[in-house]
Order: structure tokens, then C-alpha cells, then sequence
């Protein structure tokens, strides 16, 4: 996976946080972007359960665009 290492963090019960980039964290980062974007349309919209859809999205695709950068998208467990 293509990958822009920026190096080490830290490290946390045996598990090297770094900061980097890969291929899999820009597809996260469109798509949290895009739930943004619904939220602005929704709110227009006045439409209420899409407001909470897309708020929903955007907290759980943007968890998972920093734990993926923060991560690499996987850990190294020590192997």
C-alpha cells in the first residue's frame, strides 16, 4: 500500500503509533468529507433523521481516518 512515513509517535503496550498516510486514509478522508457535506445538505434540507445519519458518519468515518493515520491502518504488534 503506497505510504508516506513521517515517523514514530510513540508507543503504547507494545504497539508503535506512528504518523503517516497510506492509500487507505485518503479514501477515509473523501468519505468523511462527503459526510460533512451531507450534513450541510441535510441541515438545508431541514431533513432531521438525514442530519443525524450524516453526523453519525462523519464521527465514525472521521474516528477512523485518524486512528488510520495515526496507525498506518495497521498496527505493528511486535512481529
Amino acid at each position: 500500500m503506497p505510504f508516506l512515513d513521517t515517523g514514530e509517535l510513540f508507543e503504547i503496550g507494545g504497539v508503535t503509533i506512528r504518523f503517516g498516510l497510506n492509500a487507505f486514509a485518503l479514501l477515509m478522508v473523501i468519505v468523511t468529507a462527503f459526510s460533512i457535506w451531507g450534513i450541510i445538505g441535510a441541515l438545508k434540507a431541514r431533513n432531521i433523521l438525514a442530519v443525524v445519519f450524516s453526523v453519525a458518519a462523519t464521527l465514525t468515518f472521521g474516528f477512523f481516518t485518524v486512528a488510520t493515520i495515526l496507525t498506518y491502518g495497521y498496527p505493528e504488534l511486535g512481529v
